[in-house]
């Protein structure tokens, strides 16, 4: 059904504003209704609501409508289309960003905001080679860029597995040549797994993972303000 992999990336801000949000929450299923309304805080209905939107977008785009009608849950929590086997996809937020990977290959995403120093994070979660090139730049503020460029590529391994947070990020190691390119270790040497990274120099990361995916498979970036599709 598609050949390209679609990256859906939006800045969810907007949907601070009660008219806005009122205004999108109409636009999407009532299942992705009640999913945003039943987070407590605000920011986890704008969440739900902004990858909501991307992900009816997406199939859209891919050629069917009514996402949420389609979704089904594997045994760790990934959703996959049920009635659409041969298309893949994968949500996440963090902050007021929200990301949406659809894809003809298996897929995880991530989308992390850079919240400073987290070296005690890396001590205690990446491998020891992994956490000593975080240390290897020479500012803190290298190294938080670095350390989240990590995070954003585990998480997107964890989730492309569908296995989630039961594969802990030191059970595996990334690693990084000297031209940047990413490299998979977990029981071995595993090249059926690919990384892409997307850097918006807007204080956040974003990754996705996909697996056995065809040489050089064409991407499609869209970057959006939700406001601006009103």
């Amino acid at each position: 059904m598609i050949e390209t992999i679609r990256v859906y990336i939006a800045d969810i801000s907007a949907l601070k504003e009660t008219s806005v949000f009122e205004r999108f929450l109409g636009q999407v299923p009532e299942y992705r209704q009640k999913k945003a309304m039943s987070f407590k805080f605000p920011k986890g209905k704008m969440q739900s609501l902004g990858v909501g939107l991307l992900l009816q977008m997406a199939c859209r785009d891919a050629g069917f409508d009514g996402a949420d009608n389609h979704i089904a849950y594997g045994e760790n929590g990934k959703p996959y289309l049920v009635d659409f086997p041969d298309v893949h996809f994968n949500l996440s937020h963090s902050g007021e960003r929200v990301m949406c990977v659809i894809s003809p290959f298996e897929v995880g995403c991530d989308v992390e905001m850079i919240k400073g120093d987290r070296g005690k994070l890396a001590e205690r979660f990446f491998k020891p080679e992994e956490s000593a090139w975080i240390k290897h730049f020479e500012t803190l503020d290298a190294q938080s860029e670095a350390f989240y460029r990590l995070w954003t590529l585990k998480e997107c391994y964890m989730k492309v597995t569908g296995r989630g947070l039961s594969l802990m990020p030191d059970m595996f190691a990334l690693h990084m040549d000297e031209n940047e390119n990413v490299s998979l270790f977990h029981d071995g040497d595993r090249p059926e797994y690919s990384f892409r990274e997307i850097d918006l120099h807007d204080g956040y990361r974003y990754a996705y993972c996909i697996k056995n995916e065809c040489k050089n498979a064409p991407q499609e970036v869209r970057c959006m303000n939700l406001k601006s599709l009103l």
